[in-house]
């Protein structure tokens, strides 16, 4: 099986012999392909519809891991069960990422991998007002530009507000510079265009922001 560019570095993250639970599963990919490589001895493929899980069930039955991959009906981590340990968000909006983190089962998990579709400054930004600790971030460019968060449960280290926007860890590969330059083309685009305004001003620090950012690298 291979995993496309995105799974792959998030599936990078998880812990060796960890027990995962997949949440927003899609196929179940990257559950069958963490059991297959031994990274995990079992997962949990889970999603709030039966439409997944039955692309996910096909899955496990083509790769003959049904006692390793289990499908399971949830809304977020609503029916998780209590033996998961790594929990992989992914695929979704910062909003309904908030929802599932806020759950009380969150507490089971030892290590937490988001992998939100946009505004990963504003996930940073939660998950450290909520006291969980950022540990490593990765982005890969697959058509859209993604950050993966990995996060483990326990009292966060300090971020600047600068670390909160802009990452911490991911700063040294091409994609990270790729993305700020497409940001930056894109936002001078907007500021060139607009009137004179609060909005304009604001864009515009946000642009200089971007430009010492990039000249750091």
């Amino acid at each position: 099986m291979k995993l496309t560019r995105r799974l792959s570095a998030i599936e990078s993250f998880i812990p060796q012999n960890s027990i995962l639970a997949d949440i927003g599963c899609d196929h179940a990919y990257l559950a069958c392909d963490a059991v297959q490589k031994g990274i995990v001895v079992k997962a949990y493929a889970c999603d709030v519809k039966q439409g997944p899980l039955n692309a996910a069930l096909s899955t496990i039955n083509e790769n003959n891991l049904q006692n390793k991959v289990i499908p399971v009906l949830s809304d977020g981590l609503q029916n998780v069960p209590e033996d998961a340990n790594v929990c992989v968000i992914a695929g979704m909006g910062v909003e309904t990422m908030k929802m599932i983190l806020s759950h009380e089962k969150i507490k089971q998990f030892h290590t937490i991998i988001l992998q939100p579709n946009s505004d990963a400054d504003e996930m940073r930004k939660w998950a450290y007002e909520h006291d969980l600790n950022l540990t490593d971030e990765s982005i890969v460019q697959e058509g859209h530009f993604y950050f993966i968060l990995k996060y483990v449960n326990e009292p966060a280290a300090y971020l600047s507000e600068k670390e909160m926007k802009f990452g911490k860890y991911c700063t040294h590969l091409n994609d990270y510079k790729n993305y700020w330059n497409f940001r930056k083309e894109r936002l001078g685009a907007i500021v060139s265009q607009m009137e004179q305004s609060a909005k304009k001003q604001e864009l515009a620090e946000l642009l200089d922001q971007i430009n010492e950012q990039l000249a750091s690298l």
